[in-house]
């Protein structure tokens, strides 16, 4: 009876190594392309932070803690807005490219997860998205 129970026991130790081995492979695995690789999603993006401020490229990377944003641009207005709609009145709106401000930040930001509030993609002829193409042509 002994010679049974020393081989099940043998039999389960293997099967609890092996599952252990494949589950760790599994997480780690998820874990790789969770943090390393990069985004699906194509286009020029608008991203919506809690601190009222939007910037617009394509997405890079994500994954559940952050999302990297490249090619990034922002909207400098004359005087705060209240609405979206005194967004579309203004004339005086300029879109800004990140990298030339005083403190010189590389064209790449990571944007923690709970600061975004939604992201939206942009149409091929929104004003933002032909605003950036001006930009880009004119350099």
């Amino acid at each position: 009876m002994q010679l049974f129970e020393k081989k099940s026991l043998g039999y389960f130790l293997a099967f609890a190594a092996a599952a252990f081995f494949v589950l760790t492979l599994a997480g780690l695995s998820v874990k790789f392309v969770d943090e390393n690789f990069p985004s699906w999603r194509p286009g020029v993006y608008a991203v919506f932070l809690s601190n009222g401020q939007v910037y617009f490229g394509r997405i890079k990377k994500e994954n559940n803690f952050a999302l990297t944003l490249g090619d990034i641009y922002y909207l400098k207005l004359p005087k705060p807005l209240a609405s979206q709609e005194e967004l579309q009145a203004q004339d005086d709106v300029s879109l800004i490219k990140l990298g030339n401000e005083l403190h010189g930040p590389e064209d790449r930001m990571e944007i923690s997860r709970n600061q975004i509030l939604f992201v939206e993609k942009l149409k091929a002829d929104s004003r933002v998205t032909k605003a950036i193409l001006q930009y880009k042509q004119a350099k």
